[in-house]
């Protein structure tokens, strides 16, 4: 990762982050839930960015339920885990129970930022 964008708007309590540059016209959007949409490229192959809502409630409870993914193919959904799993997007969660989809939503330092290539 080259560089990172994030912007936090504490009035609505929303988080972006954008990893990579991209055509908007040709990210896929995907909800994981009501609080964590996640942008990648068109094959599933890597995240250009994380929004999440309610982002500073979603770091006071233990767990999130990705409850999207239990809708759609048992494939697909593991591909979408896979992506939320690996750095960048790891860097906001910690995967908890991977057969339920549920994770833990963390704040991440700069430096590990930083630090992702």
């Amino acid at each position: 990762m080259a560089s990172f964008e994030a912007a936090y708007n504490e009035d609505e309590d929303v988080l972006d982050v954008t990893f990579e540059t991209n055509d908007e016209q040709l990210a896929r959007t995907l909800a994981l839930n009501d609080h964590v949409v996640l942008y990648t490229d068109p094959l599933l192959g890597s995240v250009w960015g994380l929004t999440f809502y309610s982002y500073h409630k979603l770091l006071l409870v233990s767990e999130t339920e990705f409850t999207a993914l239990k809708e759609i193919d048992p494939a697909r959904a593991q591909v979408l885990l896979g992506l939320v799993a690996r750095p960048p997007a790891s860097l906001f969660f910690d995967i908890t129970d991977p057969e339920a989809y549920i994770a833990r939503i963390r704040a991440p330092r700069l430096d590990e930022l930083m630090e992702t290539q």
